[in-house]
């Protein structure tokens, strides 16, 4: 199964970076599980708070988040 190396800025004053490196048979679902465990208490724990979640960590401006694909 791929593992993925994610890193995400939490959207909270004085902001902390959180990283896992996290299996998953696509992208989408380890960064799916990475929400779960890492992120959902800064939004709500269903289907649009990980929308949300996903547009900020792909924001063009703020960039919240980054996934590398590990070999």
């Amino acid at each position: 199964m791929p593992k993925y190396a994610i890193a995400f800025i939490t959207p909270t004053k004085g902001a902390a970076l959180r990283h896992r490196i996290m299996d998953g048979e696509n992208r989408d679902s380890a960064l799916r599980r990475f929400f779960n465990e890492e992120a959902s208490e800064f939004y709500s724990n269903d289907d649009q708070g990980f929308y949300y979640f996903k547009e900020d960590f792909f924001d063009e401006v703020t960039g919240a988040g980054s996934i590398i694909e590990c070999e």
